[in-house]
């Protein structure tokens, strides 16, 4: 299916026309259409108390981020170093933006393998269109809108798109990870607040890895364990369970392959070295100097507070993450401050325009694609 028109909605007691389409689960051979799209039946978005509670999240996290980043700065030199910044250092920044998504594009590609084979020129738009989504929506609701353009476009399962995605979000956290343990071994003496968050969130990587494999080794024995656990659940839930085993199994299914995930770290790797490219050029803009090894340590810092609640385009979050990560480095608040918006500006621009025109292109109504990510969202975390 062709970017632009809506399925068709389902009538009772049938399955939507996408997931109708979605091939038998590996896990066990379908009997009957289980329905795990957002657009079937009983599926909903999030109740208006729920909606609210998660705004007022927002706008705590982003309130208390900027009061970190803000307090006690000298807004008279802040200014000043706006207005002398090397700005000529935005073209390498942008060229380092667009090796960052390229990268992230290609992954992405190998990553789809499980749904199908398709090119940049297909998966790419898409892409852009979740960042910039993430760029003006509240709360990571871009890889949503990502996973349910492409599944529009492409007659695909928005379940089975957002588990591609979260394959993504693992394997960028394992470069980064391992970018931040070179640099713990490059930088001394190391920072003790930095390290002690590195380590528990690294555990629990290590902890979800363990998961995965074993998921991946015995999908059936987890498919059991669900229809035993969830017996006395109503049917809808239990249905819902299923689709997302049978998603997950589809959407991990391209680790499996030694080659495959090769490929993918060194596309991750290339990636994040782009990103710490545009955090070095940031601070150059405004006279600091740092390593590019502390550059990974301020991404290894931001990746963790952007998981909290976060405002469009992450504002207060990658503020709050710069003067964080380089204020033990030596940098001054108001040089962090000013490079944080230097970044956020010159990636948010471009971004966002990029992801504009791919979206008019769709021919898709943002309401009603909002209104279809979060019924995603209430669906995948339910």
């Amino acid at each position: 299916m062709t970017g632009g028109a809506a399925p068709d909605a389902p009538t009772a007691g049938t399955a939507c026309r996408i997931h109708a389409s979605l091939p038998t689960s590996p896990l066990r051979p379908r009997r009957s259409p289980v329905r795990d799209c957002t657009s079937c039946p009983g599926r909903r978005a999030r109740g208006p108390v729920k909606r609210l509670a998660h705004l007022l999240a927002v706008l705590a996290v982003t309130v208390a981020a900027l009061l970190y980043a803000l307090w006690g700065v000298d807004f008279g030199r802040l200014g000043e170093l706006l207005v002398r910044a090397d700005y000529r250092l935005l073209a390498p920044f942008e060229a380092c933006l667009v090796g960052f998504y390229l990268f992230n594009s290609l992954r992405w590609n190998l990553i789809l393998r499980s749904l199908g084979r398709y090119t940049l020129a297909q998966s790419a738009p898409a892409m852009m269109i979740g960042y910039a989504g993430n760029n003006v929506l509240p709360a990571h609701l871009g890889e949503l809108v990502r996973a349910v353009v492409f599944g529009r476009q492409f007659g695909r399962s928005a379940t089975a798109v957002f588990m591609t995605l979260v394959v993504e979000r693992i394997l960028d956290v394992l470069a980064i990870l391992l970018f931040y343990f070179l640099a713990v071994l490059l930088i001394h003496p190391f920072p003790a607040q930095i390290r002690l968050g590195a380590q528990v969130v690294a555990l629990i990587v290590g902890v979800a890895c363990l998961g995965i494999v074993v998921f991946l080794r015995y999908p059936q024995a987890f498919e059991r364990g669900w229809e035993r656990c969830s017996g006395r659940l109503p049917a809808a839930i239990r249905a819902r369970g299923t689709a997302l085993l049978h998603h997950a199994v589809l959407g991990l299914a391209s680790l499996k392959s030694p080659l495959m995930l090769g490929r993918m770290v060194a596309h991750s790797l290339l990636k994040w070295a782009a990103c710490g490219g545009m955090i070095w050029l940031s601070l150059r803009a405004f006279g600091g100097s740092i390593s590019f090894s502390v550059s990974m340590i301020v991404i290894a810092v931001m990746a963790l507070a952007l998981t909290a609640p976060s405002a469009p385009g992450f504002v207060g979050a990658i503020q709050a993450a710069f003067v964080f990560a380089l204020g033990p480095f030596g940098v001054p608040q108001e040089t962090a401050l000013a490079a944080s918006v230097f970044y956020l500006v010159a990636e948010w621009l471009p971004v966002t325009l990029v992801g504009g025109i791919c979206f008019v292109a769709t021919g898709l109504q943002l309401r009603e694609v909002r209104a279809e990510a979060e019924r995603l969202e209430g669906q995948t975390s339910a």
